[in-house]
């Protein structure tokens, strides 16, 4: 497939790259495919082989990318992976390549999602105009917001949320701070809400029952939780959900986000009975003398995979403005 008009847009994180194309004036993307960043040496390498698997030759490129994305070199957070927007678009022949933080993206594509794609986890009233906080625990913990261009369009925040400092909230978090800070010195949101987050909580939970130290992978810890009811890892992920229930609704209130709170990353959809049954919605509106601002605010989880890629795509439209 070849086309002036056809666009490479991919959302690139710690652990998996999805790929998919854009035509121009068509919406939607299509031929989507998900590669495991493990398995390819370099980003390079894992492009050529969806566009040999597309039989596809783009002109221009998109990436979400899951670390800083406005340099011409971009390094990912978690990631071995390394690249030059300059050197890759010359590699590929393409007349550009743009790079936008992956939950950048993720916001840009929450206009465009269906229903379906999304889950309702606190029952409030949308302001269809307001501000939306995008935020979510993956690999890393990533963070967004998007507010009113107030001509009909939206525009995504591009930071690095996740990296705020961490906040304890009771006794307990407090000494899985100084856990943490005994090996991190400053702990980050992003050392308790990420898939290695989890594994962190876990590990100090085990050691506070008594136990040997034990770092289980992050789905082995969910399976413990939800499948085998090991009251540990159950423990683990209900902290897990508290925390980032106060992390959203700090996020709420820096942004004013009456048009909702919409948690993506690939950690939550799976951990959705956990979720229910936890202090999440508690802590999230918790926020003392200003709780009432967060009393009616929806709060959704993202299921459709494809918001990231559509975000980049619409990085590329407005590209053709």
């Amino acid at each position: 497939m070849t086309s002036p008009d056809l666009a490479l847009v991919a959302d690139i994180g710690g652990t998996n790259a999805r790929f998919a194309l854009r035509q121009r004036g068509v919406a939607g993307v299509e031929r989507m495919k998900t590669l495991s960043a493990r398995d390819y040496p370099d980003i390079a390498t894992a492009i050529t082989t969806y566009l040999d698997w597309a039989g596809a030759k783009p002109t221009e490129a998109c990436f979400a990318v899951a670390c800083p994305a406005r340099e011409d070199y971009i390094e990912f957070t978690n990631s071995t992976w390394r690249f030059s927007r300059y050197e890759t678009a010359q590699l590929f022949g393409w007349r550009r390549l743009e790079t936008i933080n992956d939950f950048e993206a993720l916001a840009l594509g929450v206009p465009h999602v269906k229903p379906e794609g999304l889950h309702n986890v606190r029952r409030g009233t949308v302001d269809e105009g307001g501000a939306r906080a995008v935020l979510g625990p993956g690999t890393g913990f990533g963070v967004s917001g998007l507010v009113s261009d107030r001509h009909g369009g939206w525009v995504a925040l591009a930071g690095e949320g996740g990296h705020v400092g961490f906040a304890p909230q009771d006794e307990l978090e407090i000494d899985l701070l100084r856990y943490l800070q005994a090996r991190f010195g400053r702990v980050s949101c992003e050392r308790l809400l990420s898939g290695e987050g989890l594994v962190n909580i876990y590990e100090f939970l085990t050691v506070q029952a008594g136990k040997p130290a034990e770092r289980p992978s992050p789905a082995e810890i969910t399976a413990r939780g939800l499948e085998h009811g090991e009251r540990i890892a159950r423990d683990a992920l209900r902290r897990f959900c508290a925390i980032l229930g106060s992390a959203a609704g700090d996020l709420a209130l820096i942004l004013g986000s009456t048009g909702g709170v919409y948690i993506g990353g690939g950690i939550v959809p799976r951990l959705l009975p956990i979720l229910l049954d936890s202090r999440f919605e508690e802590r999230f509106a918790n926020k003392g003398r200003l709780s009432s601002l967060l009393a009616n605010m929806p709060i959704f989880v993202i299921l459709d995979n494809t918001l990231a890629l559509l975000g980049a795509a619409a990085t590329l439209n407005q590209g053709d403005q």
